[in-house]
């Protein structure tokens, strides 16, 4: 029973370990990254706006600014932490040491006739004789026969002061931490309640967390592909025409991930069909242009060809897997052509100026989506 309440008393600081451990560094780099920030005033702070109430409003922004629901979880995970700490510092779970002197209540040094009187004085108010409570007869035996036995008896007296104890060298006693109720629970039920425990609490969030770290470690931190970027600093040039800015689009991994099914080559025949024109194809080769345009990889036909139905507004003529894989297309659109215009904006010279014939290409490419989408005319 006192292993078990020993084993329970650790349970707060496991609960507490598992709340620090994400909770400090998360506080740490949130606190760096504020401070960081350069802080602009929004509005001034002479008499006339404050009188306005322009200051106030401002102040009312920062406060509903710092009052997220992530701002507020900290806040009250950190409110948890320190009823923990307080909890845990109020908790009687310090190792007792051995004193025998203390235990006889002698001063250390005693001479073996005051060891005897005082043992003979405990033994009339403890000893199971004289004192039938079970709380005295295990005093007696746990505390005041062992420091009796290791004041006078020579072995005990040897394992003392060697080892601390006069019963020789104590082993190492290993707990589990988990609440009192679930130590208390016999059978099958307890077993299952312990199971379904673990993996909530634990395996759950390493899943969470392992799930996590393999999509962040595909993407940036605009939620697009390592290899999108990859292809796109590849392709990507200052002499790249307008007009094949598009090409470039289609080389995201994003697309290139959509599945292409067997069964869409017959829908995909007729819609290059329809939009055969947009396609740039030289015209005097058409054929020996067509037999290049199939022969790409069937993610890139796929994707240029729904794009063209899109700017054609020939998008009623798609089947609807394909309309499925289009609104994906278009889901991925905005921040994939946010990436291209970054990497043509870039910097490149002493002036500061970047490539502007790519930058203008996916300017094209935007309005031309955004105004299909919207219904104005091309």
């Amino acid at each position: 029973m006192a292993a078990s309440e020993e084993n329970s008393a650790l349970f707060p600081i496991f609960v507490l370990t598992i709340i620090a451990l994400p909770l400090v560094p998360y506080t740490i780099v949130n606190l760096y990254l504020t401070f960081r920030k350069k802080t602009k005033n929004i509005n001034c702070r002479c008499s006339v706006c404050f009188q306005s109430g322009k200051y106030r409003k401002s102040i009312f922004k920062r406060i509903s600014n710092f009052s997220t629901y992530s701002n507020l979880t900290v806040v009250l995970l950190w409110v948890v932490v320190v009823l923990l700490i307080l909890y845990i510092k109020h908790l009687n779970t310090e190792i007792e040491i051995f004193e025998p002197f203390s235990i006889l209540g002698l001063e250390p040094g005693a001479s073996d006739s005051e060891i005897k009187k005082a043992y003979r004085r405990l033994s009339i108010l403890y000893h199971p004789d004289k004192n039938p409570n079970p709380e005295a007869h295990k005093y007696f035996v746990d505390y005041i026969s062992k420091a009796y036995q290791a004041l006078t008896d020579p072995v005990s007296r040897e394992n003392f002061e060697k080892y601390g104890h006069p019963d020789g060298r104590q082993g190492l006693q290993m707990g589990i931490a988990l609440p009192q109720f679930l130590l208390n629970i016999d059978g099958a039920s307890g077993g299952i309640l312990l199971l379904g425990i673990v993996g909530v609490c634990i395996l759950l969030p390493l899943t969470i967390a392992v799930i996590y770290l393999s999509r962040s470690s595909k993407y940036t931190g605009n939620y697009v592909m390592h290899h999108t970027m990859y292809a796109y600093y590849h392709f990507m040039k200052p002499s790249l025409a307008p007009s094949k800015v598009m090409e470039v689009f289609f080389w995201a991994a994003e697309y290139m991930e959509i599945p292409v099914r067997r069964f869409f080559f017959e829908s995909l025949q007729k819609l290059f069909v329809l939009v055969r024109s947009e396609l740039n194809l030289d015209l005097r080769n058409i054929r020996q242009e067509q037999a290049k345009f199939w022969k790409q990889h069937p993610a890139l036909v796929k994707s240029e060809l729904l794009m063209q139905a899109h700017l054609t507004r020939e998008t009623t003529a798609l089947s609807p897997y394909l309309q499925r894989d289009f609104k994906k297309m278009l889901a991925l659109a905005p921040r994939l052509l946010e990436e291209l215009m970054k990497m043509a904006i870039i910097p490149r010279t002493q002036q500061g100026h970047g490539w502007l014939r790519p930058a203008i290409g996916v300017i094209e490419l935007s309005q031309s989506i955004i105004q299909v989408d919207f219904g104005v005319p091309m």
